[in-house]
């Protein structure tokens, strides 16, 4: 197989232009993936294509994709139809900085003076997440007072209302806000940081996956985009010179400086899977299985 090490900009296809047998790779439309996809170049026969985690997750369920990270709530509430790529994830072993619960109450069964506890739109995983500590925090269940917003509206949504879930781009925004003095009065928890305070393990935020029936019948594609997958992850860490095309094309997207877009490749993620993440994602099944 060729080790495709190159730098590349994949192209999304239109809807329309993707060949009958092509493979659909999804790809999450977050910095957070620049890692995986600065050095990836689609296989021949297959298509690339950017979306928010909650539409990945729900075009797997659909069967409109072969391949894509989902959510990790995702994969375990289907995996009975789903096969698990190897050695990939979007992990962190600690402060992740990008999925945060903001508040002007305190994490505490004060939150209950609020009418609704906020969540975003395009998240699965997070929000989940976010019930367990809260309850884990707190002795109460807050499901029933989560009120979904949509992603953009962030800022407005924490001036309004007084709390939020952000995740992604926009919490790494916002955090930079934070610290220009742009926003303040709020009380600012790491959903990541609090599950390895509680767990010790590192939390699994999204996995690569398969549809079972399709990787059935196409196990040589699958393991080639796998391979390619993992490929282009190592690439960004061992080749300086795409680590920093991968740096600039986050500064492009996000505006954020390079010494954030730095800590956070090198400090806040991981994107292996190994048996402690395997771990963490059998006790985040447990948890589900209780929420739900």
């Amino acid at each position: 197989m060729t080790n495709r090490t190159n730098v590349s900009t994949p192209t999304e296809m239109k809807p329309g232009t993707v060949p009958s047998d092509s493979v659909r790779v999804g790809a999450i439309a977050f910095i957070n993936t620049i890692p995986i996809y600065t050095a990836y170049t689609p296989l021949p026969d297959s298509s690339l294509h950017y979306e928010v985690p909650a539409v990945l997750n729900a075009k797997i369920r659909a069967g409109e994709l072969e391949i894509s990270p989902v959510s990790s709530a995702c994969y375990l509430r289907e995996k009975h139809r789903l096969v698990l790529l190897n050695d990939l994830s979007v992990s962190s072993y600690g402060a992740v900085e990008s999925v945060i619960f903001l508040s002007k109450i305190p994490l505490g069964p004060d939150l209950l003076e609020y009418p609704c506890i906020n969540i975003p739109d395009d998240s699965e995983t997070s929000v989940a997440l976010l019930a367990y500590l809260l309850k884990e925090k707190t002795g109460q269940n807050f499901q029933a007072n989560f009120s979904v917003y949509h992603a953009a509206n962030y800022r407005n949504v924490l001036q309004e209302r007084g709390n939020a879930l952000v995740i992604g781009d926009n919490a790494l925004l916002l955090q930079n806000a934070i610290a220009q003095g742009e926003i303040q009065g709020f009380h600012c928890y790491d959903l990541s940081t609090l599950w390895k305070e509680k767990t010790g393990l590192p939390f699994v935020f999204s996995v690569w996956v398969a549809n079972r029936d399709w990787a059935y019948k196409e196990p040589e594609k699958l393991d080639a985009v796998n391979y390619a997958l993992c490929k282009a992850r190592d690439c960004f860490y061992q080749d300086s010179r795409v680590f920093a095309e991968g740096i600039q094309r986050a500064q492009n997207r996000s505006g954020l400086p390079e010494e954030t877009l730095e800590r956070y490749y090198r400090h806040c993620l991981d994107y292996r899977l190994d048996e402690a993440h395997r771990q963490s994602l059998a006790l985040f099944d447990t948890i589900l299985c209780d929420l739900d």
